[in-house]
């Protein structure tokens, strides 16, 4: 791929984790800069969004039904990484973590959310993923070093609720942020991401 073509309907089917995996360094040298491809990508994003929100809240678990809780969630992975795509090379390897986070799936599949991608500094990308009533919120993002905490804003107050997990796909799921204004992420005393959810 030249620095002068453009994904077409690989843009789609990367959004969604569809590509051959040996093609995803090459997709994501040229997303890191085709400001055009990104954009459909994000756009494919939020199509899956929708998707994902309209999902039926999931019943409450009960011991015999472990195994259809297990399906569920495993396809909620599914739908919620579609959402979770996105710039570079984090979009696979948060797929593979958010699997992992039985806590977060489960809050995800028995409730309506949103996603915003944070504007960031040069080599970060971050998306927040949050329940529209506040109950909770989820953040992924890549590049942001190893001591990067996530700071909200409501009522025009900052809350430092925890510091990301460092890993190539750093990560934080808070519960009961409530609905806030801003969602940032703080780095040796700067703000390195930022942006605004939409309730």
């Amino acid at each position: 791929m030249t620095q002068n073509e453009h994904l077409e309907d690989d843009a789609e089917l990367y959004a969604l984790g569809l590509t051959d995996p040996d093609r995803s360094p090459a997709i994501e040298a040229h997303l890191a800069s085709c400001a055009e491809c990104r954009t459909r990508v994000v756009a494919a994003e939020a199509s899956a969004a929708e998707l994902a929100g309209a999902l039926p809240p999931m019943p409450a678990a009960r011991p015999e039904r472990r195994r259809f809780v297990s399906a569920l969630a495993a396809a909620a992975a599914v739908a919620f990484a579609a959402t979770a795509a996105f710039e570079g090379y984090t979009a696979h390897t948060a797929t593979t973590q958010l699997a992992q986070t039985d806590t977060a799936l489960i809050a995800m599949a028995s409730s309506h959310f949103g996603h915003t991608t944070l504007t960031s500094e040069p080599g970060v990308v971050a998306k927040a993923m949050y329940a529209r009533d506040g109950a909770w919120c989820y953040v992924v993002a890549s590049g942001v070093g190893e001591h990067a905490h996530l700071v909200m804003y409501r009522n025009g107050t900052a809350r430092d609720l925890g510091q990301l997990s460092d890993s190539r796909a750093s990560t934080l799921f808070v519960r009961g942020a409530g609905r806030v204004s801003e969602i940032t992420i703080v780095a040796d005393g700067r703000t390195i991401a930022s942006g605004r959810p939409v309730y």
